[in-house]
């Protein structure tokens, strides 16, 4: 068990062991080793092979991945997170975020629609410029672009949902994984997404679709 006479241990997750550092307003988390090799967790990608859509198959990750997971949520527009390092042994990764308090408001700010943004406080989830994915998941998920990739965001459950040190609310993490650049065109519901991801992040506006502007009448 870790003790600490500065910091303060707080609830943990599936990923890490958070501990608050009240003194200076910062939260260190350390993502374990385990024996199997796995530190976090991530998700791969498969086409349903029954129905149409697409299957999730959570994972224990890699340090490589995980690392990658926090770089890119950072450069998304997540809570801004530090990676320290590894501690000297090498059995944990430990990163640190500015001290997010929890956030009142946490079901509208997940499932806020698209086009209700206030400027001056855009939700946790638009100021990532992540765009609602309709392709059959089985879950809710986004799409967001970062890196000259498209990337699937999930289990934003409200524990990963908080507000910064602005009052903002932020998403601290969540699962992330890179789409297979092959897959992008197999459903065209994950290529609107992809493609409106990209126009969003390089542009800074979201494009408009008009509801059903591509359906022909006469197939009505």
């Amino acid at each position: 068990m870790l003790t600490s006479r500065f910091l303060v241990p707080l609830k943990s997750g599936a990923e890490a062991c958070p501990f608050a550092d009240l003194d200076w307003s910062v939260v260190y988390k350390l993502f374990p080793l385990h024996g199997n090799g796995g530190l976090g967790k991530t998700f791969e990608l498969e086409r349903d092979t029954e129905q149409a859509g697409f299957t999730m198959n959570v994972r224990d990750a890699i340090l490589a991945e995980t690392m990658e997971k926090l770089m890119i949520l950072h450069d998304a527009g997540a809570h801004p997170t530090e990676l320290v390092g590894l501690d000297e042994s090498g059995d944990y990764l430990i990163v640190k975020q500015p001290l997010a308090q929890s956030y009142g408001d946490v079901e509208a700010d997940r499932d806020a629609t698209l086009g209700r943004i206030d400027a001056a406080r855009p939700h946790a989830i638009e100021r990532m410029r992540a765009v609602p994915c309709r392709a059959r998941f089985k879950r809710s998920v986004w799409i967001i672009w970062v890196d000259e990739r498209a990337w699937v965001l999930s289990d934003l459950h409200p524990g990963n949902v908080m507000k910064d040190a602005s009052e903002s609310p932020c998403i601290i993490d969540a699962l992330l994984a890179p789409v297979p650049p092959g897959m992008v065109n197999s459903d065209r519901w994950l290529a609107e997404a992809v493609a409106d991801a990209r126009v969003w992040r390089e542009t800074g506006k979201l494009p408009k679709r008009q509801a059903f502007d591509d359906v022909n009448d006469d197939d009505l």
